[in-house]
């Protein structure tokens, strides 16, 4: 956003054109590039650029586009188009949100979300926009505004790793007979077991079998893989008396959770 085309959104604003023809005219300038080079083109005249915008755009944006023109500002429209949307949104206190997910959302999962984003932000309408993302792994991210909340696998293997890299988890506990067993038995075998939605590669079963190995201790992690769809997305890990769980049901749950104390 600059302050030229931040004027221009304003005006377009303030002249009370409907919505839907703002939209339909960014549409046209998506799908037509050439549109713009026309009507930015200084060796086309302005007779022609009105024609071309008048058999084209809705009669409502007719004589904004023409202002445009005349002031060699048509290749400012993209720009122009997103500070519209972004002003409008504050105006009627709308927020646009985005998830990125793995598993598609169920429509009650993204009313839930919405609520979410209204508690967070303060919004009273907000505009989901759904973004399939196969590299989380598993989960969601969701962005509004400068509000980020990421629930997705593959950053909570990365926080998992790392708080077993540094000592901090505190989830996994044994007791000093299980810790007494393990210290005479150190080749023993211990078994995991891993829940998840979307199947894992090999990388990360064996980056899961070396996150049990770091804690653990025991230099032999036979991992068990159980295909959960009731889970929506993320995993659940279980080794020993350690379950780390990163389940969307759970993150779901949480939400719901919070969602009822406010």
């Amino acid at each position: 956003m600059n302050q030229v085309t931040d004027t221009y959104a304003g005006a377009l604003i303030e002249l009370g054109v409907p919505p839907e023809d703002v939209e339909a005219a960014a549409k046209s300038f998506a799908a037509c590039p050439e549109l713009r080079e026309v009507l930015s083109s200084p060796i086309i005249g302005e007779e022609e650029k009105e024609r071309v915008i008048a058999r084209i755009f809705p009669r409502s944006m007719q004589g904004f586009l023409r202002l445009l023109c005349r002031n060699g500002r048509a290749g400012d429209a993209d720009e122009i188009f997103r500070d519209y949307r972004s002003q409008r949104r504050k105006n009627i206190r709308r927020i646009k949100a985005t998830v990125e997910y793995v598993t598609p959302l169920t429509p009650a999962q993204q009313n839930g979300i919405v609520d979410f984003v209204k508690r967070k932000t303060g919004y009273s309408d907000v505009e989901l926009n759904l973004v399939q993302n196969p590299e989380l792994l598993g989960g969601f991210i969701l962005r509004a505004g400068d509000f980020r909340y990421d629930r997705s696998t593959i950053y909570m293997m990365t926080r998992l790793e790392k708080k077993l890299r540094h000592q901090h988890v505190t989830e996994i506990s044994m007791t000093p007979a299980e810790e007494s067993i393990r210290s005479e038995v150190n080749l023993h075998k211990l078994k995991a077991t891993v829940e998840y939605v979307t199947p894992l590669s090999q990388a990360q079963i064996s980056r899961i079998k070396e996150i049990v190995k770091q804690k653990t201790r025991y230099k032999d992690v036979e991992l068990n893989l159980v295909q959960n769809p009731e889970l929506l997305g993320g995993f659940i890990l279980q080794a020993g008396n350690f379950r780390y769980d990163r389940s969307v049901r759970r993150m779901l749950a949480q939400l719901h959770e919070n969602l009822k104390r406010r």
